[in-house]
């Protein structure tokens, strides 16, 4: 039986509540990927993802009906122009906040020796796309979904093999 241990990744990047959302943004950027564990004193207190980000970008909604006869295009590409301002703006804002400001505070985490099915229960009841994993209240690795896919993909010749396929 596949676990999560035989998947999840064992060098986690994390952050701590005081990173900047600007840095933490970064990380994500250049690490290719969409989320960390915000950790403090060795203790997972939040996890910090790009839809954290966007859900704490506040903008004015701007209703871009087309009226008829239609508007022209320039006054439409000025309303966006006014809402990608807004938008950079907030974000601007919301970057030089410390993250335990935006980020997600319920942690959803696994131990290391539960099966890849449950974790892909959890997953996907909780519409979350990585888990912690906790072995005696420390951190000691991450699983995300496309582990959980790469981890399946490469367990499945072993499946027939054993099957007599």
């Amino acid at each position: 039986m596949l676990t999560v241990k035989d998947v999840m990744s064992k060098s986690v990047v994390t952050v701590t509540p005081e990173t900047l959302v600007k840095d933490a943004s970064a990380i994500l950027a250049e690490r290719n990927i969409s989320g960390v564990p915000v950790v403090e004193a060795g203790k997972i207190v939040g996890v910090f993802s790009e839809v954290d980000v966007l859900r704490s970008i506040k903008t004015t909604k701007k209703d871009l009906r087309l009226v008829y006869p239609s508007i022209s295009s320039l006054g439409i590409a000025f309303q966006e122009e006014i809402t990608q301002r807004e938008i950079i703006g907030a974000y601007e804002e919301i970057g030089l906040r410390p993250v335990k400001e935006v980020m997600s505070r319920v942690v959803e985490t696994v131990g290391p020796d539960i099966s890849i099915n449950e974790a892909i229960v959890k997953m996907v009841q909780r519409g979350i796309n990585r888990l912690p994993v906790v072995d005696k209240n420390q951190i000691v690795g991450i699983v995300t979904r496309g582990d959980v896919i790469r981890g399946l993909a490469r367990d499945l010749p072993e499946a027939r093999k054993d099957s007599g396929h």
